[in-house]
């Protein structure tokens, strides 16, 4: 099942100047839009429209994607379907969509919205999802921002060597080093339970997983001595 073509030529790339999730949001000419803080989540969503950008893919329905054993308010990702089995081995459980749903007006002071139907997602790692879809969904394809994502200019600076990569790493802060730690692990963890399909996309993260857990046995190697 191939990707739909987005509705132009040229598809830009926006993780060099957003955050994740804003960024796969304007791949769908959308605005992250969360949920009511109570967290109750309905059979749609409605995401408001970022009516600035141009060119874009057509969103079908919105992941409400939730951390295994861990309930919190669910993170709302919009999601092309067909793009997303193409990406990934995981099956979801799709409820029926609009081919394109219809922008309408909820408030005449606010940006028009689309309706969604929601997809409930549980994963490892949810805060780190939104960078994995913008690569498995073929939104992004330069891997040097998905790496900066990942470790430290500094660390990434030493590829292919990864003994060098991991003993710089391993010389940062601790708040800093137990932060990426805790995000390299979650987004592996993600990136097995979703089955991702781009082979690139896998060795990177595999190969950024094993320089972080390699520079914490060499933290913890060194506080033993």
């Amino acid at each position: 099942m191939s990707a739909p073509p987005a509705t132009t030529n040229a598809t830009p790339s926006y993780i060099r100047s957003h955050v994740p999730l804003q960024a796969l949001c304007r791949h769908y000419r959308l605005q992250a839009t969360p949920v009511d803080p109570s967290g109750i989540v309905g059979d749609c969503h409605d995401m408001a429209i970022a009516e600035d950008v141009r060119t874009y893919y057509p969103p079908t329905h919105v992941l409400a994607v939730t951390q295994v054993d861990m309930p919190s308010v669910p993170l709302m990702i919009p999601i092309n379907a067909n793009m997303f089995q193409t990406g990934f081995r995981y099956e979801l459980t799709l409820p029926p969509s609009a081919a394109t749903p219809v922008p309408r007006i909820v408030d005449t002071n606010t940006d028009p919205v689309i309706s969604l139907p929601v997809v409930p997602v549980v994963v490892p790692h949810p805060s780190s999802l939104s960078l994995i879809l913008l690569y498995g969904l073929g939104l992004e394809t330069d891997t040097h921002p998905l790496s900066l994502a990942l470790l430290p200019g500094s660390v990434v600076g030493e590829f292919p060597n990864a003994a060098a990569m991991a003993t710089v790493l391993a010389s940062i802060p601790r708040d800093s080093f137990d932060r990426i730690y805790r995000h390299n692990q979650g987004i592996w963890k993600n990136v097995l339970a979703l089955g991702m399909r781009n082979q690139r996309i896998v060795e990177l993260v595999s190969i950024v997983w094993n320089v972080t857990a390699e520079a914490r046995r060499i933290r913890n190697r060194t506080r033993q001595q």
